[in-house]
């Protein structure tokens, strides 16, 4: 094969909801199938530790308090254990890990995170959502412009990764797609989440993720979470909650330098890895133009 033949794991899956210990110990597991099944690259929803806070979305702040601070307690930190473990585990399989979480600091606050692990169980890589829009505004705190928009070379390529409604920042993408991302990580919620909101479906969200891969000329793994029978119960008991929250949910995509899928998506309800083989002799990346209004040179 190919050195630019590889093959990677977009994450479609439930996390063990709110329990930090328990969903990095599935994190362990999918990074060892992913690697069993040859993948050289996995990559992890947003916030995929310790789960999405849906309740943020179903309730007013006293229904949410005992679970914000539940939220909070399983939030990991930098260099804590669950990150030691599971870069053990990068090591361990030779397989390079973008991760995707809720990050507490010393001070107690919380951000939305990516952090890629390279196959040495080196983390190369941290970056915190920017603005988190909406609803996550009044809870996680924000990342900084300077330091949280890098792309990084590993074993697998240049790898650039952004959280959510990120992608629908058309100066955020263009200078990601300046840096000359040769894999990009779109990590999304489950799209199962208020379906009644046009901006928030899966069709709607996949479509935006497809043109980045497009735009840019790369391509896009786009992992998403799942909402099981369990926690999908335990939050429609009224009936305007169970207007706001829909099973499954999964809406997981890989996407080739064309902004087409690489392989057929899983069914929305699925708990698993979408493995793809990808050819980075495949990349577009000269059909960006990073200054669009430039003159043109006289030839």
């Amino acid at each position: 094969m190919s050195e630019r033949i590889i093959k990677v794991a977009a994450v479609q899956s439930e996390p063990v909801w709110f329990d930090l210990a328990g969903t990095t110990q599935k994190t362990i597991r999918l990074i060892a199938e992913a690697a069993e099944q040859g993948a050289r690259l996995i990559a992890f929803p947003e916030l995929w530790l310790p789960g999405y806070p849906i309740f943020l979305w179903l309730g007013d702040e006293a229904w949410q308090a005992s679970r914000r601070a539940r939220y909070i307690e399983n939030s990991a930190m930098l260099n804590g254990p669950e990150h030691r473990a599971i870069a053990a585990a990068a090591r361990a399989h030779g397989i390079e890990v973008v991760l995707g979480l809720s990050e507490r600091d010393a001070a107690g606050r919380i951000y939305i995170s990516q952090w890629i692990i390279d196959a040495e169980g080196k983390t190369v890589m941290t970056r915190r959502k920017l603005k988190p829009p909406s609803l996550e505004g009044g809870f996680f705190a924000s990342g900084d412009p300077d330091t949280n928009l890098k792309v990084v070379k590993t074993a697998v390529g240049t790898i650039g990764a952004l959280n959510c409604a990120e992608h629908k920042r058309p100066m955020l993408r263009h200078l990601m797609y300046s840096q000359s991302e040769e894999v990009h990580v779109a990590a999304w919620p489950a799209l199962g989440l208020v379906p009644k909101v046009v901006i928030m479906n899966a069709k709607t969200i996949m479509g935006t993720t497809s043109a980045y891969a497009a735009e840019g000329g790369m391509y896009v793994l786009a992992p998403t979470l799942v909402i099981g029978a369990e926690i999908f119960a335990e939050f429609t008991d009224t009936p305007e909650r169970a207007e706001k929250i829909s099973l499954g949910g999964g809406a997981t995509h890989i996407f080739d330098p064309e902004g087409q899928d690489a392989v057929p998506p899983l069914p929305h309800d699925a708990d698993g890895l979408l493995i793809a083989e990808i050819d980075l002799s495949r990349l577009r990346l000269d059909y960006f133009d990073p200054d669009p209004l430039a003159p043109v040179p006289a030839e």
